[in-house]
């Protein structure tokens, strides 16, 4: 995809400016999809953005946004924004100017209200179908509790609506809890392929046992005495015990540390809080979430913090949780990368909401 300008405010600048084939782009668009930065408008950030709502949504009212050439900048920085928080406005001003087909806008949903005002001016003075609101990610299939502002307009004849759900809600307060008529939401652990314990425990005791038994015990009786060694004794292993045989490999079921750590009661929580969608990633590579105790596991991989493990996700994790596909050829450091992956719109995410314009 090319890039036809240094930056966005660049666009906005006489055309005069622009190259022949960054004229060609913009003559030929119907689709604009905006993303603007999200880290004044975070509660994760400093707030700034949140502090100039207001000054935000006055510019708006005001018609800022239909100045010429790099008037809505002047007019920003007037009002005291820094350039960061302004660009919220930019898509406005390229709609304005260009009345695309299709609009597809998405941040944080501190900024709701300002995608509210935008699609009072789209539907009143440029004519658009518009639809606002706040999705949640892992209603969509993405194994991430990722709430988002969007708004979805369209000026085809078309109504425009927000995507419907494919997955259920998920419920912090009770997990159990599933909607209706979809498909349970994907858990940070199906996601990266961490396997179930238990499931996990009775495959090897089937591929282990040399003696006929019931290879789901695990899951129906609790273990025998956990010795100091990675072997958990089960029924049929050992020879003075049950089937009169020489002790062999069958003398156990051979057992992580993690695993073993669970079997003797040590506090399972990575592997609950696991079991359901990841909190927000950041472009730090980290996690949101603020009281959500799964919070602190999204710092991790397959290793839980109480034995010590101070490994974090690493970019590929994160993109998968982001549902990338494996490998994306994300580039730049590590930093560099998670930078990417934080600041990006899911792609399952960015499928549905897209979809609404041909569904």
């Amino acid at each position: 995809m090319p890039t036809i300008y240094r930056d966005v405010w660049d666009g906005l600048l006489p055309r005069t400016f622009l190259s022949a084939d960054a004229l060609a782009v913009l003559d030929a668009y119907n689709l604009l999809i905006a993303s603007p930065p999200c880290q004044t408008f975070s509660t994760a950030g400093k707030g700034a953005g949140r502090k100039a709502l207001e000054d935000v949504l006055g510019l708006i009212r005001s018609r800022a946004w239909a100045l010429p050439d790099d008037g809505l900048r002047r007019a920003a920085e007037k009002a005291g924004l820094d350039d960061r928080t302004a660009l919220v406005l930019t898509p406005l001003a390229y709609v304005y100017r260009d009345k695309p087909r299709y609009v597809a806008l998405e941040q944080v949903p501190t900024v709701l209200p300002v995608w509210e005002a935008i699609a009072v001016v789209l539907r009143e003075e440029f004519g658009y179908s518009v639809a606002t609101g706040i999705v949640n990610a892992e209603q969509h299939g993405v194994p991430q509790t990722r709430r988002r502002a969007i708004l979805v307009a369209r000026r085809d004849g078309g109504v425009a609506r927000l995507p419907r759900p494919t997955h259920s809600r998920f419920y912090p307060r009770d997990p159990q809890r599933l909607d209706e008529g979809v498909a349970k939401w994907v858990s940070m652990a199906e996601a990266l392929g961490w396997v179930d314990v238990a499931a996990e425990v009775r495959a090897r005791v089937n591929d282990q046992s040399g003696t006929p038994y019931d290879a789901e015990w695990p899951a129906k009786r609790p273990a025998l005495t956990v010795a100091g060694r990675d072997l958990v004794p089960h029924p049929g292993a050992t020879a003075n015990r049950f089937n009169g045989s020489t002790k062999s490999r069958n003398d156990g079921i051979r057992l992580s540390a993690e695993e073993l750590a669970a079997v003797q009661s040590f506090p399972p929580t990575w592997r609950g809080l696991t079991n359901r969608p990841a909190p927000t990633i950041t472009g730090g590579g980290t996690e949101t979430g603020g009281a959500e105790p799964i919070a602190k596991l999204a710092r991790y991989t397959s290793q839980p913090d109480w034995v010590g493990s101070t490994e974090r996700l690493t970019p590929a994790e994160a993109a998968t949780l982001q549902t990338y596909p494996r490998p994306f050829p994300f580039q730049g450091t590590k930093g560099k990368q998670f930078l990417q992956i934080g600041n990006a719109v899911p792609p399952l995410l960015a499928e549905a909401i897209l979809r609404t314009f041909i569904d």
